[in-house]
């Protein structure tokens, strides 16, 4: 894996590169980079967290705009963008019952306020809460949220 770090107005950006050999030892093919694989979205949080650690780049609560593309020889490089712009989070759940165990979570710790303000979606099979940009949430709810999702 190599990164490059490149700054600019408005935005930082971070080139992520990875050989073939990268991805055989990920026990990855570059054909399988999509968010639907468990393994290419624990690619895609390590790459944030050593990007945070090293790079200080965060992505909580703001825009990130992530480019795959493959190069010649086998590999791919990720380009990923860090904006000020502030954004929802979306969470998403595989079962209705994972959906509901979080709502009934969020509720008993009080945070009925939010319930109110999320919205709730079906799509692809998966169920959603998107959860609006201004929207002040409290890293317990997100703890929860994030528990039951995917």
């Amino acid at each position: 894996m190599t990164i490059k770090l490149l700054t600019g107005n408005p935005c930082n950006m971070a080139m992520v590169s990875f050989s073939k050999n990268d991805f055989v030892h990920m026990g990855l093919r570059e054909s399988e980079i999509t968010l639907k694989n468990k393994k290419a979205r624990q690619l895609l949080g390590m790459i944030f967290n050593v990007l945070l650690e090293y790079g200080g780049l965060r992505r909580e609560g703001n825009y990130v705009s992530v480019n795959c593309r493959p190069l010649k020889n086998g590999g791919c490089r990720f380009y990923i963008q860090f904006t000020d712009q502030p954004s929802g989070r979306l969470f998403a759940f595989a079962e209705a019952d994972d959906l509901l165990d979080a709502l009934s979570q969020l509720q008993k710790c009080g945070k009925e306020d939010i319930l109110a303000e999320i919205e709730i979606f079906h799509s692809d099979g998966n169920y959603q809460i998107y959860i609006p940009a201004g929207l002040k949430i409290s890293k317990n709810a997100l703890a929860i949220l994030s528990e039951y999702s995917v």
